[in-house]
């Protein structure tokens, strides 16, 4: 249950995964990657819903330290203060492997789809290495 200094100074963020709820946290700030550009939520922030795009999450602890967190789309909902983001996929900068994120790429750079939809595959598969990609980097590194 949210405490008082959680309503009036602070935000409650859950990212909820179909296999798991990936984090649940307390945050002084939260941005996200809507579906058509960033949005961002401090406390008292209207209560709103919003499609979400592939790209990286990041929140600011009271402690001021910044936590960054790769997701592939869903929803966000404010509701007093309490943050829920559903989405299809998501993983922390702390589990992400640059030789892997490395390895992902040169394959997908190697295929060459012909059809339609393999295109919109490949397209889809880019889209979501990037954000973990953009994940993976140091705050204020620009990337790809």
């Amino acid at each position: 249950m949210a405490t008082a200094a959680t309503s009036s100074h602070s935000l409650h963020l859950t990212v909820i995964t179909p296999a798991k709820a990936v984090l649940d946290t307390e945050a002084a700030s939260i941005v996200v990657p809507a579906y058509d550009g960033e949005l961002g939520v401090m406390p008292g922030h209207a209560d709103m819903l919003a499609l979400l795009g592939a790209g990286v999450l990041r929140l600011t602890t009271a402690a001021g330290t910044t936590q960054r967190v790769a997701i592939r789309g869903g929803f966000l909902q404010v509701n007093h203060n309490k943050v829920t983001v559903l989405t299809p996929e998501s993983i922390a900068q702390q589990d992400l492997k640059a030789d892997v994120l490395q390895a992902e790429r040169q394959k997908l750079d190697a295929e060459k789809p012909t059809k339609l939809e393999e295109r919109e595959a490949q397209e889809n598969k880019r889209v979501w290495l990037t954000a973990r990609e953009k994940t993976l980097q140091p705050a204020g590194h620009s990337g790809h």
